[in-house]
Parts: C-alpha cells; sequence; structure tokens
C-alpha cells in the first residue's frame, strides 16, 4: 500500500554535474514537504556520484541509487517506477527548475478530485545562464480540464504532441503504474513519452492548472546520429524523411494498439483510430515543415525554444552514452521492466 500524502520524486541521472545540485536544490526547497527523492545514476563517469552523496547525507528525504545495469532515459523511468512508495509520484530531470509550491499546488488538486490522476502545471524555458522565459510553453487551446472525456483528450494531444510540460505533472501513483511501460519501439527512442501520455489518457482524467510552476531547462536537444545505427544522417534529405516516415508509421500502429486495448466504446475507438492515422499523414507533411519553421523563429530570435547549435552538454551527453556502450537497438527487453 502506498504511503498517503506522499510524492515519490524519480530522478533519471547520466552526467548530470552542471546542474544536478540546481535541480535538488530546487525540489527540496518545496513548501510541500512530504516527499522522497530517488536518485537513479545510470553510470555517471562525472562528479554526479559525489554530488548525490553528499546530498543523501545531508537530507534525510534524498535516496542515492547507482544502478548496476546501463540505463538511458525510458528504461531509467521504467525502473524507477519500482521504488515508488508514496500515494503520488512525478518524474524529475536533472537540469530543471520548480516553484516553491509546485507540489502543494498540484497535489492539493489530486487530493481534492479522486478521479484525476494527473495534474500538471504551465511552464516557461530556464536557459543555461540561469534566466528564465516569458512566453508559457502551453496556450489555452492545450490545456486538459478534469471535465474532458478520454476521447477529447486523446484527439487533442493526438493534434499537439505538447509531452513538455504535461509528462512532468504529479502523478496518482496507481495511474502512472497502471500506463507503464515507457515502451521503445524503434531505435530511434522518439515519441516514447507521446505514447505513455496516449496511454494515461485513454484511462484516467488529468487536469492542467494555468500557473507558471516549472521551469524547462532551454538547452540543445538534438539526438547523436552516430548513436543509431540506422540514421540517414549524412544522405539525402530524401532518405532522413523516409527514415522519419518509418518511425511515424510504426508510433501510428502503436497508437492503435493502445486504444484497441483501452476500455472505450467501440464508436470511441474508431474515432480514435480515424485520428490517428490521418495525424500519421499530418506529422510526415505539416509537422515537418512547422518543426523546420519553429528552428527558424528561434535561430531569429523571435521565438523562444531550444537552440539548434550543438553545445558542451550535448557533447557530455554523447561522450557519456559512448562510455557505457550505449546501443539503442537491443534496448526493448530491458524497457519492459516495470512493477
Amino acid at each position: 500500500m502506498k504511503v498517503p500524502g506522499l510524492v515519490t520524486i524519480m530522478v533519471p541521472v547520466l552526467n548530470g554535474e552542471l546542474f544536478l545540485p540546481l535541480a535538488l536544490d530546487s525540489l527540496l526547497a518545496q513548501d510541500y514537504t512530504q516527499f522522497e527523492i530517488v536518485i537513479l545514476d545510470n553510470q555517471s563517469t562525472d562528479r554526479t556520484a559525489e554530488i548525490c552523496r553528499e546530498y543523501e547525507r545531508c537530507n534525510r528525504q534524498v535516496r542515492y541509487v547507482p544502478d548496476t545495469v546501463n540505463r538511458i532515459s525510458h528504461d531509467a523511468a521504467n525502473h524507477l517506477a519500482t521504488f515508488i512508495t508514496g500515494e503520488f509520484c512525478m518524474i524529475a530531470c536533472d537540469d530543471d527548475l520548480w516553484a516553491p509550491n509546485f507540489l502543494s499546488v498540484l497535489v492539493t488538486y489530486l487530493q481534492l478530485h479522486s478521479d484525476v490522476g494527473l495534474s500538471f502545471p504551465n511552464a516557461c524555458y530556464v536557459d543555461i545562464e540561469g534566466n528564465r522565459g516569458t512566453q508559457r510553453l502551453l496556450s489555452k487551446r492545450s490545456l486538459y480540464a478534469r471535465g474532458d472525456s478520454p476521447l477529447a483528450n486523446v484527439w487533442r494531444y493526438l493534434g499537439q504532441r505538447r509531452v513538455v510540460p504535461t509528462i512532468f505533472g504529479v502523478y496518482r501513483s496507481d495511474a502512472y503504474l497502471a500506463a507503464l511501460p515507457f515502451d521503445t519501439f524503434d531505435e530511434t527512442i522518439a515519441d516514447v513519452d507521446n505514447l505513455f501520455l496516449i496511454k494515461l489518457m485513454v484511462q484516467t482524467k488529468v487536469h492542467a492548472i494555468d500557473e507558471v510552476l516549472f521551469f524547462y531547462r532551454n538547452k540543445y536537444r538534438g539526438y547523436d546520429s552516430s548513436l543509431t545505427s540506422g540514421s540517414p544522417k549524412g544522405k539525402s534529405v530524401f532518405h532522413e524523411w523516409w527514415f522519419f516516415a518509418q518511425h511515424q508509421w510504426r508510433f501510428v500502429k502503436k497508437i492503435a494498439e493502445v486504444v484497441d486495448r483501452a476500455q472505450l466504446n467501440w464508436i470511441v475507438k474508431q474515432i480514435l483510430r480515424i485520428r490517428s492515422w490521418y495525424t500519421f499523414s499530418i506529422a510526415v507533411t505539416v509537422f515537418r515543415v512547422r518543426a523546420l519553421i519553429g528552428r527558424a523563429l528561434v535561430l531569429l530570435r523571435f521565438r523562444e525554444g531550444p537552440p539548434v547549435q550543438k553545445d558542451i552538454h550535448f557533447d557530455k551527453r554523447s561522450t557519456a552514452l559512448r562510455a557505457v556502450g550505449y546501443d539503442p537497438v537491443g534496448r526493448n527487453d530491458v524497457s519492459k521492466e516495470h512493477p
């Protein structure tokens, strides 16, 4: 049985020395004090272990778990779920920041509405220098409400695919565990978080609180093509598009599987299946063009968003992945681990 009122904060980390202390200080400064922090260290090679042990020594709410198995991102999230002891839980990256009332606002909402499985706030960016942005990441039309149906939620999500800050809210632990695992279905590891949120939305209510309580680290987030054996990087534009389209085809088939298994009536399932196939065609055309336009607007400083140029954080991450022999192709068995 989960401890009533307790929030288990799950922190996966790999070579996080640059921002980890800031993230932990931000979490430990919460005005809602009934929480525990579980840090899973994916075999870091920098000062991460030293930092974590010091925080564990000074704070009884912090638990440091050095992993003996090489996991990355979603695999680590699956494993971290085995440490959940609280009624509520959340995922916290090692470089983000939270307002002091992040937990109190979101947990209070969940305590008042037992039918809601996830509450999340609005958010802004925070850059690598610590400067906080001014543009909210979610517009009014991206805010989910408790009264929305699974059909409305999944329909909207398929058209927007706004992972951040949705996935970084506070979950009712039972709902979070029921939506696991984070299911890697090809070597790109892309859209795994999107698939998880769709699995969550077909089975529980979600609610957004339009307050900026979360600050997402604004840094270069492109993937290292050298770590993906099938990457078309360096080939023609068509090869890159075809690689992307094949991934989206696999993704939409996974969505169809989720919808088929959901406890929804037959008509709703058919509507969502049609919607998912429709968004596939949009993803490989409109979304692709929209992404290019978005990158251009960021480059021209007309819009806040992740930089388009690689930086030291990208290099450190890639170096760490190579050091542990990261191989995304053979990870599916590990990704299935969950309670």
